[in-house]
């Protein structure tokens, strides 16, 4: 006899703050002559995950708690051939609103290249809120693909 399969997972519906990141990601992709990344709900869970990951192990880093590579972790994300990952620290009180963390992100080549990439069509965005250290603030992470 097999067991009944789990239950699916909830998903939290984007905030507004996620949502600012992804129109913002999208205003300057379209400055830059690309197309807008479309938001999923996979991608969405994976980011979210990742910052809450982040948060509990107090480290800004694209590896996880479970030892899974970013290649495995976003493949079972529904990610495709292509994918990227662009994360942020926004300490309380340093103006952490969509159009300074993608500044931010434009001012790093190697997040540059990921936000630039014409190859990416997807996105999901996980903006918690927590501690890192002894400061408080948003973890932030952008997982794209193809």
């Amino acid at each position: 006899m097999h067991a009944p399969p789990p239950p699916p997972v909830a998903v939290a519906a984007q905030t507004r703050a996620e949502t600012a990141l992804v129109r913002q990601i999208n205003r300057v992709r379209r400055e830059h002559g690309l197309r807008a990344v479309r938001f999923t709900f996979r991608l969405h869970r994976a980011a979210r995950r990742h910052s809450r990951d982040m948060l509990r192990r107090d480290q800004l880093t694209h590896g996880s708690s479970d030892g899974k590579s970013l290649s495995a972790r976003l493949s079972s994300a529904g990610a495709r051939r292509h994918y990227g990952e662009v994360l942020a620290w926004a300490p309380r009180g340093s103006g952490s609103g969509a159009r300074t963390i993608v500044r931010m992100w434009l001012n790093s080549a190697s997040h540059r290249a990921v936000l630039l990439d014409g190859s990416l069509r997807r996105v999901g965005v996980g903006r918690l809120y927590g501690a890192m250290g002894r400061s408080r603030g948003h973890a932030i992470t952008a997982d794209f693909s193809s």
